[in-house]
């Protein structure tokens, strides 16, 4: 009886202990869901570290409990309670470790937060303090553009600190994804803030500087003589006219914003005949830019019939070139009288498609699309002209020599 006893004894201390781990296990569970949630405080993990600690010492004490129980009975731990108490340990000793490290996560985390927080409260009071001095207008353009000149630079200064903000926050993100997203919509707002005061204190200066230089580099480009040369120095000409064209793209929709932001500019400058202004550039700019594409049509006109001609000039070239070296050979005077003669009579057949090719050269100068005044000066005319003398004395000269030998050599036949 004592040992049935005993026996139902030991079945219901081993189940306490079963259930007491099971609680623990339980418990490390609920506490890796904690780590997992990305909102969990400094305090709350706190908390869990106390009691991950307090339930480890408890481990320990059943521990010890248990195998000075056993060794009193003179019997040995059994070793589905040995496995389970060493396997709650070290899961407890893990728990420890992971909860101990998101401590110092999150501790990191609102460090981070609290010098972006910092930052962000620096940089709105530049801005509100740019916005109160825009309420101070000047008297005249050039206070205005002096004064607006510094507020610009003031804005670039905070624009230069947000975005470093900005990268400092991606880079943070990587690991708080949370934090990120509630820093990176501040800095986002912000940003909106800065811009918009950029805008305002950008829109005498854009006009100054975008506007008028483009309309200095165009008067500039435009009042130069277009200079009739290679089809290359032709090429260069017209890039830098498509160059100015491609910038005025977006100058007539900035002057139609000008012109609708008079208010704003009311803001930085008490000013009078804005939109006069405005007028008189879009008339300038529009003015130019079709000086402009005129131009362009004829560079772009006079460099594909100068390329056509240049083509043709270097075959004519390359033909008379392989001549001129064939009659210069020292090979060719070797040859017997007959040989000479018949050498030479194929070199004037050859030269026969000097003709075309000539003729191919003279319709394309007369093709040219510039003006007549400097076709005759083109280097590349110049050249056409030589080589055309070139291939007529070749012709002659060639026709004499085959004269001179025909009578020679029938002389020595006979």
């Amino acid at each position: 009886m004592q040992e049935q006893t005993q026996v139902h004894q030991e079945l219901k201390e081993r189940e306490d202990v079963e259930k007491e781990l099971g609680l623990v296990k339980g418990w490390i569970q609920d506490t890796r869901g904690l780590l997992l949630s990305p909102t969990a405080d400094l305090d709350s993990l706190l908390q869990e570290l106390e009691v991950c600690r307090n339930i480890r010492q408890s481990v320990e004490r059943m521990t010890e409990l248990q195998q000075s129980k056993y060794q009193d009975l003179q019997s040995g731990l059994p070793s589905e309670i040995s496995m389970q108490l060493a396997e709650v340990a070290l899961a407890l000793g893990s728990a420890e470790d992971q909860v101990q490290a998101r401590e110092r996560e999150v501790q990191q985390t609102r460090d981070v937060k609290e010098d972006f927080s910092s930052r962000l409260q620096d940089i709105e009071a530049k801005l509100k303090s740019i916005s109160d001095k825009l309420e101070d207008k000047a008297a005249d353009m050039k206070e205005a553009k002096e004064e607006t000149k510094a507020l610009c630079e003031e804005c670039e200064s905070c624009g230069c600190s947000l975005a470093e903000l900005g990268v400092a926050v991606q880079e943070f993100g990587e690991q708080n994804p949370l934090l990120c997203k509630q820093l990176g919509d501040a800095v986002a707002k912000l940003a909106e803030v800065q811009l918009h005061t950029v805008r305002i204190t950008n829109l005498e200066s854009l006009m100054k500087k975008f506007i008028l230089g483009w309309i200095e580099k165009a008067e500039a480009l435009i009042s130069g003589n277009i200079i009739w040369n290679s089809a290359s120095q032709l090429q260069e000409q017209i890039r830098a006219h498509q160059s100015l064209l491609r910038e005025c793209r977006g100058l007539h929709g900035d002057l139609e914003v000008m012109g609708e932001r008079e208010g704003q500019l009311a803001d930085v400058l008490k000013t009078e005949g804005w939109s006069q202004q405005v007028k008189h550039l879009s008339r300038c700019t529009e003015e130019l830019q079709q000086s402009a594409k005129t131009r362009l049509q004829s560079l772009q006109d006079a460099a594909k019939d100068v390329l056509r001609l240049e083509a043709e000039v270097k075959n004519l070239h390359a033909a008379v070139d392989q001549i001129q070296v064939t009659l210069a050979s020292p090979d060719l005077n070797k040859l017997s009288l007959r040989e000479q003669l018949t050498q030479r009579q194929h070199l004037l057949v050859e030269m026969e498609s000097f003709k075309q090719q000539v003729v191919a050269v003279q319709r394309c100068q007369s093709a040219l699309r510039l003006p007549e005044e400097v076709v005759a000066s083109l280097p590349i005319c110049r050249t056409a002209q030589t080589l055309q003398q070139e291939a007529s004395q070749l012709q002659h000269t060639t026709i004499q020599q085959c004269n001179i030998l025909q009578v020679t050599w029938e002389a020595s036949g006979s």
